[in-house]
């Protein structure tokens, strides 16, 4: 929290933006191979970031059950998604990475099919939290 404010749905927009695009440079650098390093470094950033929201719900836990009559239950699965969605998207990036030294195109596909997978995980992680808050 900073001055009160729960820093989680503030910190939340960042890694959605730039691990969606990260998974659409993927799939473009299927075509322009040229793309690949730009994709790399927004899947890492997205990453970063992505860690930073998680890691920021912890201390929101509390915020939401008292002001949005949170079941833990909801939080527990809000948090179980967005953390399985960070699983995939390391995967993807680890992937990422031995493609760039390898150059084989289908470690490449493999790192943009967990990449979707990832997204579809991240998709339903904010669902999840849009169901806590507007519920």
């Amino acid at each position: 929290m900073l001055f009160g404010v729960p820093l989680h749905p503030l910190l939340v927009h960042a890694p959605i933006g730039l691990l969606l695009f990260a998974t659409l440079l993927l799939f473009f650098s299927l075509k322009w191979v040229q793309l690949k390093l730009f994709a790399l470094i927004t899947l890492f950033t997205g990453l970063l970031a992505g860690v930073a929201a998680y890691l920021s719900g912890d201390e929101t836990k509390d915020y939401a059950r008292s002001t949005f009559n949170a079941t833990r239950a909801a939080i527990e699965d809000h948090e179980h998604f967005a953390l399985y969605s960070l699983i995939a998207f390391g995967i993807s990036f680890v992937l990422l990475i031995f493609n760039y030294r390898s150059n084989k195109k289908m470690l490449l596909i493999f790192s943009l099919i967990v990449a979707v997978i990832g997204s579809g995980l991240l998709a339903y992680a904010g669902h999840l939290g849009g169901q806590i808050v507007y519920k």
